[in-house]
């Protein structure tokens, strides 16, 4: 057994109290052992001290969407997400493989300098997972499924891609939105899969679709050819027309639910399966969508993470909005960076904190200077995260 010792000034379990003059040993690729450096009794041989220096787990980008990149400024009105949806830019920006290809990498690449090292994936390109494999990051891949027609619902679950999973990529299936794919293929996903993520009350356009079966999301449908006109509005919001069609997976991740109002989590809370809130700040400021109710989801006791979009991969810059956008301390910011993230995409056996047994994906900042707060340097400096090794 080959075992190295890092010693830091700081080390960052996340599932206890930060460690000043901690260390963490490593062997064949596993943490072996987290504690105070006074506290070591190993092979002193063995050590390399990083000095000022905090030690981290890798982070954990609960929810990448690549399919959506942010359009440009100068062209699409900033707060207009559903005309340019509605537009089609978001397939036409991605519309062959070859520039599928090149944008994951890209992402991949991004993602990595930003000190990942685990992404949930919603795709309609479930074949990006080879580079998210032969980058060493562990990934879920969820593919986007469509289709609100109930007459083809058979034919989109029949077509769905299949894969297996490896040692570092998982695979499960996704509606794209709520409001466009068969209430059939939903149930289906949530029979066959036992995870599931989809966007949950991100914009009003939702309410008015699912309440009177009008509004700018019938238009859509219409548009695409894809309205089924058998279909009768639930009238009622969102998330109760997708509870109450048993449309949730044993464990499912609902991204951004800006307008989730506080009766409709307390009806999540009290459900059987477990529900994972993915936020998206960065996202939802750049399309003025709102503002979601991060302490009060909190305060409920929710599993909370966070995501990004396109080429928005930094999540880093995420967990900075984070702390703006909803008042979340520092070290919260830090667990839903990371344990948090691996929790949602059922990892967390294996990546999001510090403790013996998890891989050795580390990730180490730096500075000249002793560090007095060992969360600030990561979430309101620009030194990089580099990996320990």
């Amino acid at each position: 057994m080959v075992e190295r010792t890092f010693f830091a000034e700081w080390v960052l379990p996340i599932v206890s109290d930060p460690l000043r003059e901690g260390y963490v040993s490593i062997a064949n690729g596993k943490i072996t052992s987290v504690g105070k450096q006074a506290e070591f009794s190993g092979d002193r041989k063995t050590i390399q001290d990083l000095g000022h220096a905090v030690v981290c787990p890798a982070l954990v980008n609960a929810l990448f969407h690549p399919d959506y990149p942010v359009a440009d400024p100068q062209v699409t009105p900033r707060g207009s997400f559903f005309n340019w949806l509605h537009s089609g830019k978001n397939v036409t920006r991605l519309s062959t493989k070859s520039e599928v290809e090149s944008e994951i990498l890209s992402a991949i690449k991004r993602g990595y300098d930003y000190g990942t090292g685990a992404i949930g994936v919603r795709t309609r390109h479930p074949k990006i997972s080879q580079h998210l494999e032969h980058s060493g990051l562990y990934s879920v891949v969820f593919q986007m499924l469509h289709g609100f027609r109930e007459s083809s619902a058979f034919e989109v679950w029949k077509n769905r891609a299949q894969f297996s999973d490896t040692q570092l990529t998982h695979f499960f299936h996704a509606g794209e939105f709520l409001f466009n794919l068969a209430p059939e293929v939903f149930r289906q996903i949530s029979r066959a899969n036992h995870r599931t993520a989809l966007p949950m009350s991100f914009i009003k356009d939702e309410d008015t679709f699912f309440m009177k079966g009008q509004g700018r999301i019938y238009q859509y449908l219409l548009g695409k050819e894809d309205m089924d006109y058998r279909w009768q509005p639930p009238r009622t919001s969102p998330l109760r027309y997708f509870l109450n069609n048993a449309f949730a997976a044993k464990e499912t991740i609902l991204s951004q639910v800006i307008h989730l109002e506080e009766d409709e989590l307390d009806i999540l809370r009290n459900r059987s399966e477990t529900f994972h809130l993915c936020l998206h700040p960065r996202f939802d400021r750049q399309w003025e969508l709102g503002t979601a109710p991060g302490q009060l989801i909190q305060n409920k006791g929710f599993n909370v993470c966070l995501g990004t979009f396109a080429e928005h991969m930094d999540i880093r810059a995420e967990m900075r909005s984070a702390s703006a956008e909803y008042g979340f301390k520092p070290n919260e910011i830090m667990q839903m960076a990371t344990l948090n993230g691996a929790l949602a995409l059922g990892i967390a056996g294996k990546i999001g904190s510090l403790e013996s047994g998890k891989d050795a994906k580390l990730f180490s900042i730096r500075s000249e200077n002793s560090i007095a707060d060992p969360y600030n340097i990561i979430l309101f400096t620009n030194e990089r995260l580099r990996p320990v090794s």
